[in-house]
C-alpha cells in the first residue's frame, strides 16, 4: 500500500513539473509588444490562426513533397529538404539521413528564439556575385535563385546538356535584373518590382489570403484552371499603392513586345517571345524532346562553338524557369527575350525592340 502511495505522489509531481515546464516556456509576440504567449498561446483551440497557415501551407508546393527525395542529394539537400535548408542557414549540421519536406520549423524557430519570426533575412549572394536584398523575401531567395554564374557557365566552346541552364526557380535573380545572358550592344533595364516591392516575395505571395489555395502559407497568387480561378490581384496588387484597379495579372502591355501587330496582356506578350524563341531553338537543333519531362531542354553533349547562342538558350530557360511570365521584371525578360530571338533569326542581337514606354499601373510611390 505505501509503494502505491509512493508511485501516485511520484507520478503526481511528474505531472506538475510538465505543467509548470509548459506554462514557463514563453515566446513573444514578433510586433514586439509586451504581451507574452505561453505554451497555451499557441497551442490551443481558441486561436485557429496556426491552423489556418498550416493548412494553408499543406496545400502548397512546400507541404505536398513532391520533390523531397531529392533531399538526400548533396546538391540538392539545401533547399529540396529541411534539414538541408537549416545546414544551409545557420550552419549546423544535422545527423542522419532521413530528410523532410519544408515545414513550419523551417522557416520559423518559435521555440527557440521565442519569436514567430523569420529564421533568417539576410542579403543573399546570387551566382554572379550579386546581392539580393529584399527584407522577408530573402528567407525565400535563398533557395529560389539560379545556381549557376552565366559569366563562367556560358562560353565558346560549351558543351550543353539536358541540365543545361540557370536551374529551376530562378525568381530572384529574375526580380532583381541579373545573372542572364546580356548581348554586348543591347540595354538591359529593370521594371519598377524589382526595387519598389520592399520584402519582395514575401509582400505579393504572402498577401492576405481570399481562400485555403490562394495568398497567405499557399504562397501562391492563382489557383484553378483558367475561368474557373481564385485569384488574389486585390490584395497582392492592388493595395500596394502602385496598382489600384487590376483584374488579372496579365495587365496591358505597353507595346506589341512580341511583333505580332497586336498589343496584349504582359503576360500574352511574353508568352509569345517564348514561343517565338523556342521554335528558333528547335530549329537549329539546341532544343530537343525528352518524352520522359515531355519538355523541349537542350541536348546532351552538343557543344557550341559561340557564346551567343548558348546564351540564347540560357535566356530560354531564364525566363522559361521563372515561371512569371515576365510579372517578375517585365522590361528585363523583354529585353532578354528579344535580343535572343534577334541573334538567333539575324546574328544581331541589337534589332529594334518594341520596349516597355512606361509604368502599366496607376501610380509610383515616390521613395
Amino acid at each position: 500500500m505505501r509503494c502505491l502511495k509512493l508511485a501516485a505522489t511520484t507520478l503526481l509531481v511528474l505531472l506538475l513539473a510538465i505543467s509548470a515546464g509548459c506554462e514557463r516556456k514563453i515566446v513573444m509576440n514578433e510586433d514586439g509588444g509586451d504581451t507574452e504567449l505561453q505554451c497555451f498561446g499557441c497551442h490551443t483551440d481558441q486561436d485557429l490562426s496556426l491552423v489556418e497557415a498550416r493548412a494553408q501551407w499543406e496545400t502548397s508546393n512546400h507541404g505536398i513533397m513532391e520533390t523531397v527525395d531529392r533531399g538526400s542529394s548533396g546538391s540538392c539537400r539545401p533547399c529540396h529538404s529541411s534539414e538541408g535548408f537549416l545546414e544551409n542557414v545557420t550552419g549546423e549540421d544535422f545527423d542522419g539521413q532521413a530528410v523532410s519536406k519544408i515545414g513550419c520549423f523551417t522557416c520559423h524557430a518559435p521555440h527557440t528564439n521565442e519569436t514567430f519570426a523569420l529564421r533568417t533575412e539576410e542579403a543573399v549572394e546570387l551566382g554572379n556575385g550579386a546581392i539580393f536584398d529584399g527584407g522577408e523575401g530573402n528567407l525565400c531567395a535563398a533557395c529560389h535563385h539560379g545556381r549557376r554564374n552565366v559569366e563562367t557557365y556560358v562560353f565558346d566552346g560549351v558543351e550543353l546538356s539536358q541540365h543545361f541552364g540557370p536551374h529551376h526557380s530562378n525568381q530572384s535573380d529574375m526580380l532583381a535584373g541579373e545573372n542572364a545572358y546580356e548581348y554586348e550592344g543591347v540595354s538591359y533595364t529593370n521594371s519598377p518590382h524589382t526595387t519598389f516591392v520592399v520584402n519582395a516575395c514575401v509582400d505579393c505571395h504572402k498577401a492576405d489570403p481570399v481562400a485555403r489555395y490562394v495568398g497567405g502559407h499557399t504562397f501562391r497568387m492563382v489557383y484553378g484552371e483558367e475561368d474557373d480561378e481564385d485569384i488574389n490581384v486585390d490584395n497582392a496588387c492592388n493595395v500596394s499603392g502602385c496598382h489600384s484597379d487590376l483584374e488579372d495579372y496579365n495587365r496591358p502591355a505597353t507595346a506589341d513586345f512580341d511583333w505580332d501587330d497586336e498589343t496584349e496582356g504582359v503576360q500574352d506578350e511574353i508568352e509569345g517571345l517564348l514561343d517565338s524563341l523556342k521554335t528558333l531553338l528547335i530549329d537549329e537543333g539546341l532544343l530537343v524532346y525528352y518524352e520522359e519531362d515531355d519538355a523541349y531542354e537542350p541536348p546532351e553533349d552538343y557543344i557550341l562553338s559561340d557564346a551567343d547562342s548558348a546564351g540564347a538558350v540560357f535566356n530560354y530557360l531564364y525566363v522559361h524557369e521563372d515561371k512569371s511570365e515576365g510579372i517578375h521584371n517585365t522590361s528585363y525578360a523583354v529585353a532578354l527575350l528579344q535580343s535572343s530571338i534577334n541573334f538567333i533569326a539575324n546574328g544581331d542581337p541589337t534589332g529594334a525592340p518594341a520596349t516597355p514606354t512606361g509604368p502599366p499601373f496607376a501610380a509610383i510611390r515616390s521613395h
